[in-house]
């Protein structure tokens, strides 16, 4: 990570070119990139941040004029799009309708575990989620779901006490 930051700060000062860093880094760190981006500009564009807010937090993390100045001229053509885009989702993966579960035994196949395994299906309000787990992870989703609840159930006690 610091020889991505050293590399970034080369590439702000004129040292190496965007396309000379981007050849240095592999395929994941890419979509790091990528996807972070792609994150804070949806979350700017669905609180309606004012463009010129944009412009100075680039500015801040030194990116040159014309940079900023060709993502803000990019961000105003592409703002309306996205925005229509976001209002028609919702976020997360909705509520979740119906859970059910049936306990496997894989066999492996080269690529996965052999073992026991759960096979997880969540109906969902959007859309179902279909996942595989083994037993100690579905005992550490159980046991984050319900810290999650005992939280959750804390935030609405104190609010309704407040």
């Amino acid at each position: 990570s610091s020889g991505i930051n050293a590399e970034y700060g080369d590439t702000l000062s004129g040292k190496i070119t965007t396309q000379e860093l981007l050849a240095r880094l592999d395929i994941e760190q890419k979509e790091n990139i990528v996807d972070s981006l792609m994150l804070f500009i949806a979350e700017a564009c669905r609180r309606n941040v004012n463009p010129g807010t944009i412009g100075e937090v680039l500015q801040d993390l030194q990116f040159p004029p014309e940079r900023v100045s060709r993502f803000l001229a990019s961000h105003k053509v592409k703002h309306l799009t996205l925005k229509s885009v976001l209002a028609g989702t919702k976020p997360g993966n909705g509520s979740i309708v119906d859970v059910k579960w049936q306990l496997e035994f894989a066999r492996g196949d080269g690529a996965s575990a052999v073992g026991p395994r759960y096979s997880i299906h969540l109906i969902t309000d959007r859309e179902p989620l279909h996942f595989y787990c083994s037993p100690a992870q579905l005992d550490d989703l159980v046991s984050g779901l319900q810290s999650a609840t005992f939280s959750i159930d804390k935030f609405i006690s104190s609010q309704s006490i407040g």
